[in-house]
């Protein structure tokens, strides 16, 4: 992973080519940085002398006028990977080999702050420490922060089945659940060009609580469905399908052997608040190629739904294995679906976003006058059962079928499913 950009909770904290400008134009050269498309990725102006741009601006703290930067010098924890497994010896030979599990990535930063005196070093110290804090959360389940870095510089790695891009998109990585581990130190101290200059090597560990790196979303199926315009499928049930679906039968059983009849399976319990029953609904579709997925790394869903100007009821997102890139509307195996989504109600002009790379459901509803209110949605899975968070580790391509009640599904109501390529190294 790259060294010279680090953004954290939307702050930048670490750009070697703002320092390199910022430090040359001072009078103090520190070596020609070889990345100059970092503006350009980032959506910033060309980078030149210092000014009320720089994010550690402070027009309130004249010390701030005097931080030319911070410049990464190296980075450690992304290509370690943090899956283990604790085998149980078995009372015969060998071993049961437990599951495998991720621990938490840790990630250990070395930069340097450039500034031009002592008080401005201190006031670098302090700007510091508190943009690692991130957002700052006060509430106990606060999860942390998103993490943006680059695995090259951007611009380097050119785009597959986009047909054009912005810089920096190939190269971009996102983490997640990030916070700090281990607050910044100063471990050295250099005085350059007679003292005009001070260069502070300090460190600092983060820690992502989502370990996995992500890429960007894959950028074949990023536009807006709309689903008051979906086809009407009228007086079905949805789960029904899983009704055609049959088990496989124990191929090595004696005939002639009875096996003994099993006890009665208890009742499944099914929240009252789940829907079921016949309705009419619209249904509308998603398609992804294989040749669209990456071909080795497995990826998630982010589902986003907005309901428009009517509350929306019996909410179903269906993916489907398609790995001949079939036509949706001719796909016909109910026993090929892989994952549910249920949500049984949604508020009229509300936002629901279930983000697969954080594993979080969360409603936004706009207050009046002003303002946001945010909810955690209930979730089901597969006829009402617990919900699982969907994973696709291979290439199969993909049929998402998008199914709600027609009478409560506003003509302005639309969504989108993201499919998000993520490794365990980077």
């Amino acid at each position: 992973m790259w060294d010279g950009y680090l953004q954290l909770a939307g702050n930048e904290v670490i750009n070697n080519a703002r320092a390199v400008a910022y430090a040359g134009n001072a009078g103090l050269s520190i070596g020609c940085e070889p990345c100059d498309s970092v503006a350009e990725a980032v959506g910033d102006d060309p980078y030149w002398t210092l000014d009320e741009t720089a994010p550690w601006w402070d027009a309130a703290s004249p010390a701030s006028k005097g931080f030319l930067g911070v410049y990464g010098i190296d980075v450690s924890g992304f290509n370690s990977n943090t899956i283990s497994r604790t085998p149980t010896p078995l009372i015969g030979q060998g071993a049961a080999l437990g599951p495998a599990r991720r621990g938490q990535r840790e990630v250990a930063w070395t930069v340097a702050l450039i500034t031009t005196g002592e008080a401005e070093l201190s006031y670098a110290l302090e700007w510091l420490s508190t943009v690692l804090l991130g957002s700052q959360c006060s509430d106990r389940t606060c999860a942390g922060d998103e993490m943006c870095v680059f695995s090259a510089c951007p611009g380097t790695t050119p785009l597959r089945n986009t047909g054009g891009g912005q810089v920096g998109d190939a190269e971009i990585r996102h983490l997640y659940d990030v916070g700090l581990l281990s607050g910044p130190s100063v471990t050295e101290k250099q005085y350059l060009r007679g003292g005009q200059f001070i260069w502070a090597t300090v460190s600092f560990t983060l820690a992502a609580g989502k370990p996995w790196i992500y890429h960007d979303p894959l950028p074949s199926n990023v536009d807006w469905v709309s689903l008051g315009s979906g086809p009407i499928v009228p007086t079905v049930d949805p789960d029904q399908v899983y009704q055609q679906c049959l088990e496989p039968k124990p191929c090595a059983v004696d005939p002639m052997c009875g096996v003994p009849a099993l006890p009665p399976k208890p009742p499944r319990p099914l929240s009252p608040c789940y829907t079921t029953g016949l309705g009419t609904f619209r249904r509308s579709r998603i398609q992804v190629s294989p040749l669209d997925e990456s071909a080795w790394l497995e990826s998630v869903p982010v589902l986003e739904v907005r309901t428009g100007k009517t509350e929306m009821r019996r909410l179903l997102v269906r993916f489907w294995a398609n790995p001949q890139n079939n036509p949706c509307d001719s796909y016909s195996d109910p026993c090929n679906a892989c994952a549910d989504i249920n949500v049984s109600y949604l508020p009229a002009g509300s936002t629901l976003r279930m983000d697969g790379r954080v594993q979080r459901a969360v409603v936004e509803c706009p207050q009046y006058p002003i303002g946001t209110a945010t909810s955690t949605p209930t979730v089901y899975g597969t006829k009402g059962d617990l919900f699982q968070w969907p994973t696709f580790p291979c290439p199969t391509g993909l049929c998402i079928e998008i199914w709600s009640r027609s009478d409560f599904t506003a003509p302005d109501a639309t969504a989108r499913v993201l499919l998000v390529p993520r490794a365990d190294l980077g």
